[in-house]
């Protein structure tokens, strides 16, 4: 079985493959994605070289060349000085306005942090905690088998 029949295979068909053959299959699998990404990465410094280079300006830009249009997307990335925000809110407090209705406030605990908090502490903030499995991720390898 090779990566190209993948698609055209029915799950009972894939979940009885051996062991052995989905190793074969994910190395490959994660050697042409790690590939096809270094490729992707190539043709953006390509890209931006050519078409985006003196852009400094976020927003939509269209550039020509011969019959092709390239549109290029420059986000805006906003990041903002926490301890200015928190002066801010304080001024917004002071004036008897409510900092909520201008700023978002999210509130969250490092899962480290939670952990090492002694059990009183920790016992306060379980209420307000909610674990979520995420995706599952696979390695496979050919284990040994100890000696009898």
């Amino acid at each position: 079985m090779t990566l190209e029949d993948l698609p055209t295979q029915t799950p009972a068909t894939l979940d009885a493959l051996p062991v052995e053959v989905l190793a074969r299959l994910q190395g490959q699998a994660q050697t042409r994605l790690a590939g096809a990404s270094q490729m992707v990465a190539i043709l953006h410094g390509v890209l931006t070289r050519r078409y985006a280079q003196s852009l400094n300006e976020t927003g939509t830009h269209r550039r020509a060349d011969g019959e092709y249009e390239i549109r290029i997307e420059v986000p805006k990335n906003v990041s903002w000085d926490q301890d200015k925000l928190a002066s801010a809110i304080e001024t917004i407090r002071s004036w008897g306005e409510n900092p909520a209705d201008y700023v978002e406030t999210r509130l969250s605990v490092s899962e480290t942090s939670y952990k090492a908090w002694p059990p009183a502490i920790r016992d306060l903030f379980t209420p307000a905690r909610t674990v979520k499995p995420g995706k599952a991720k696979f390695e496979i390898a050919l284990g040994m088998k100890e000696a009898a």
